[in-house]
């Protein structure tokens, strides 16, 4: 049964029984009513005037200088009741409202999908904080996990970014997936160890609101990096409470506790309530699961004010410092497993490690501007980083080793303006926004050789001085209640200035250099909903990732983004208690220069392909189970050029997923227990372009238990239940080790979490 939306007035003054206002604001809030999740993008309109404006993501929405009058007030959104609102306008006090808005006839509770945000494409969603509480994290890394179709390998003991792969891509470490916190970009261009790195161990799970995610290139919000998808995280203007939280993990094989973790998240108590402030403090000592210690300790600090400088002012203060240090175990080679040199736990080289910190400064300032609404935002962020890795053992130098060390310390700065306003277009109430950003680079970077952490000799040493600059517009067509269009195009532009610090000789090409590249790409995305259960998509764009700053100085010539062109086409549908959304998917990617950190080198891949079907489920099955389920299939191939014909040989995208899917089943009662039971499977894929060697697939099966009352919180999580042998991070390496004549090439692996459990318990107040 339907139920009705309760509409709250709240007012100061009250006339004739009703808030009433001449030439008077109307200011107010829409939330979902069951979950009180603040609904974004809410259409929200007064009759009889050309007054309409859209929630922001807050929910707020306000309207000024609203003549004497009878009004209907009007509120739209997809999945939603509409609601319409009777008033009269007889004072000029402002009129201050609440209104909770119902889902149509289906409540997935939590667990749902595309129900709490407006989405343009099949594969867009939101994911609120409490989709979060039955996976199993230590980190906001592993939130990622909750990206429909996205896997993430962890291969440094904990410390370094970890590699992800979505929609045909394994990005490395960042390269095609854009990520962002408040605003404020991970993705570090030109870095020390992989082109794109994004480290997002400096964000506290615990104070993330909730992340949006838009996969493809048909969105003008997104630049640098979106090429198979973006990914940004909001963290919490205020607290929902206090939280003191400990944490202890083990792994039987150790004999010991393997992991323990402190939290502590607190509010400021303020007199003034227009002000609201809170900080986080998070602390972890981490041995691991492999033989060698890990040693991995990291400690993050999060504060972030909120001022209302009035009913429609508002500016935010946020400040994080990150530090970690940890050992590592590295990549392994099979063949030393299997002639018995050292376990599926062990290392080649002890030395393996590193260190990293980040500290970001955030500032921003929000405004109601009539139906619009001006966001400005300015941060700095200051960044260290050094690893030891050795892939190769003895490859190269069969006394010493082969280990290296990199660096990369920077300094960022950047500022982001966006102005999005309601208005009318013929008959058509739309929705324009226009944006801007800069962001600055200075960086050092380096790359040593580094036998035992000892610098014997430098393979890189530049300073980079990196700035990028966007604008955006996007406008939203309102053709009618059933049928928008999304037309938007983005204007990117780089400039490179690299100073190479090493002498050019026989062994080093000098990368002293300055280019420019930029890149105009439009945006079209067209959303038609047949009725209230059934809506298709269609979305094309093009996009890019730029390159290392010493690659795009060698090119003089080339003043263009490397290109990217997307296209999907899909479909979101209710049946019953269900939510199916399901997508096609195209992408077609230029000539790409990829600076590989590992040694300093440039290396072409050339063109390519990739093609696939995202399909995503989320079901209320009972009044207190719940079950959801992903699938994504993708083929890559090598091309010729853009748009062109696939090589002949050794057309495979090395380590490409081709085949993943995620789910589970999960059990909430009202008694405050909760219940979840998820797996993770990989498909074998290719770990070479010719195929010759195969990363492994797995399918690891995890467990939560939780009981929460309203001070107390127990919670039990269990990782790789059945204990099964997986391979987290895989790649075909050429190496010799210490006891070889000659180099192999075969896959060299880190060993995925063997069984762990994790004891939580947490007082909130």
């Amino acid at each position: 049964m339907m139920m009705k939306c309760i509409v709250v007035l709240l007012t100061t003054l009250l006339l004739s029984g009703t808030a009433i206002a001449q030439n008077t604001a109307i200011k107010g809030n829409v939330k979902d009513k069951e979950t009180g999740i603040a609904l974004e993008d809410v259409f929200v309109n007064i009759d009889k005037t050309n007054s309409h404006s859209h929630t922001d993501d807050k929910g707020n929405f306000f309207f000024i200088n609203i003549p004497k009058g009878s009004y209907e007030l009007e509120f739209e959104k997809a999945g939603y009741e509409k609601q319409v609102l009777k008033i009269d306008v007889l004072n000029t006090d402002t009129l201050v409202m609440e209104i909770g808005l119902v889902l149509k006839s289906i409540h997935l509770g939590e667990v749902s999908i595309a129900t709490d945000r407006p989405v343009s494409a099949a594969s867009s969603t939101y994911i609120s904080q409490a989709g979060f509480a039955n996976r199993p994290k230590s980190s906001a890394q592993d939130l990622l996990r909750m990206v429909p179709g996205l896997f993430i390998a962890q291969h440094a003991g904990g410390g370094k970014a970890e590699q992800i792969f979505i929609r045909g891509f394994d990005c490395d470490h960042g390269t095609d997936i854009a990520t962002f916190v408040d605003g404020i970009p991970v993705n570090m261009p030109s870095h020390g160890h992989g082109q794109g790195y994004a480290d997002l161990h400096f964000l506290i799970p615990e104070v993330v609101e909730g992340m949006t995610v838009f996969k493809g290139t048909s969105s003008s919000l997104y630049g640098d990096f979106a090429t198979g998808a973006a990914v940004g995280f909001k963290t919490y203007d205020s607290l929902p409470t206090n939280l003191i939280q400990f944490e202890s993990g083990s792994v039987p094989q150790t004999n010991a506790a393997t992991s323990n973790r402190g939290l502590a998240l607190l509010k400021v108590p303020f007199s003034n309530n227009k002000v609201s402030s809170y900080f986080a403090a998070d602390v972890i000592n981490n041995r691991g699961y492999f033989e060698r210690t890990q040693d991995f300790k990291r400690s993050n600090l999060f504060s972030k004010t909120t001022i209302a400088l009035n009913e429609n002012n508002r500016v935010q203060f946020s400040v994080s410092g990150f530090g970690s240090s940890w050992k590592a175990s590295g990549q392994i080679p099979e063949r030393a497993v299997a002639a018995g040199l050292i376990t599926r736990f062990g290392s080649i080289d002890p030395n393996e490690g590193g260190t990293t910190q980040r500290n970001n400064y955030n500032l921003s300032y929000t405004a109601k501007l009539g139906t619009g609404e001006f966001e400005t935002q300015a941060y700095t962020c200051t960044y260290r980083f050094k690893l030891f890795s050795n892939f190769t053992f003895f490859l190269n130098d069969s006394i010493r080793g082969d280990m290296i060390e990199q660096g990369d310390n920077r300094t960022i700065h950047g500022l982001n303006t966006k102005y999005s306003v309601g208005h009318k277009l013929f008959k058509m109430s739309n929705k324009l926004t226009v944006g801007a950003s800069f962001r600055s680079d200075e960086i050092e970077n380096q790359l040593w050789y580094a036998p035992q952490r000892t610098r014997l000799s430098a393979t890189a040493h530049a300073l980079v001085h990196q700035r990028s600059n966007a604008v955006f517009v996007n406008e939203v067509f309102r053709f009618s209640s059933r049928f928008r269009a999304e037309v938007g195009a983005r204007y990117d532009y780089f400039v490179f200035d690299v100073e190479d610090l090493l002498p050019t000789d026989s062994t080093h090409q000098n990368y002293t250099g300055f280019n420019y590249q930029s890149a105009i790409n439009p945006k079209l995305n067209l959303i038609y909903s047949v009725n209230d259960r059934l809506q298709f998509f269609f979305n094309s764009g093009s996009g890019y990732h730029s390159n290392d700053a010493r690659s795009s100085v060698q090119v003089k010539g080339q003043h263009k983004l490397p290109l990217a062109v997307s296209t999907e086409i899909g479909t979101l549908f209710h049946i019953h208690k269900t939510v199916i959304s399901a997508a096609l998917w195209a992408m077609d990617l230029n000539n790409e220069l990829v600076y590989v950190g590992d040694d300093g080198t440039t290396e072409n891949k050339g063109a390519g392909r990739r093609v696939g079907f995202d399909l995503s489920a989320r079901a209320q099955l009972l009044s207190w189970l719940y079950l959801d389920a992903d699938l994504n299939v993708s083929r890559g191939r090598l091309i010729d050029t853009i748009f062109g014909d696939q090589l002949k040989a050794d057309y495979y995208i090395p380590l490409a997923p081709t085949l993943t899917s995620v789910g589970g089943l999960t059990a909430k009662f009202k008694s405050g227990f909760e219940f979840g039971l998820r797996y993770r499977y990989l498909q074998d894929r290719p770990a070479n372009e010719a195929n010759t060697v195969v990363a492994q697939g797995y399918n690891v099966v995890d467990l939560t238990a939780n009981y929460k009352s309203a001070h107390y919180k127990i919670g039990l999580s269990i990782e790789n239940l059945l204990n099964v042998n997986w391979n987290e991070a895989q790649f075909d390496t050429e190496s010799r080790l210490k006891n070889e004549s000659q180099a192999v090439s075969e896959l060299h692996y880190t060993p995925g979490t063997p069984f762990y459990a994790k004891l939580v318990l947490a007082y909130l107040f």
